[in-house]
């Protein structure tokens, strides 16, 4: 999986939540970070009908890593 500059800047924010990680609500935000759980660089865990929270992994993180350098 080839991430681009927005999937870096999601990463980002991710890990800028911390640990709790954060709840999305948006549809269309959740199928593009739906697709970034699949490629392993997150972990999704749905808080209710309409909330999905979402983590950042140790992939995700490496990869931010691997992209600044």
């Amino acid at each position: 999986m080839t991430l681009t500059s927005k999937d870096l800047r999601l990463l980002k924010q991710l890990q800028a939540a911390g640990d709790h990680g954060r709840a999305v609500r948006q549809l269309n935000t959740r199928v593009s970070l739906d697709r970034r759980v699949k490629g392993g660089y997150l972990l999704s865990r749905r808080v209710g009908d309409e909330s999905v929270q979402y983590r950042i992994t140790q992939r995700g993180k490496d990869a931010i890593l691997e992209h600044e350098m």
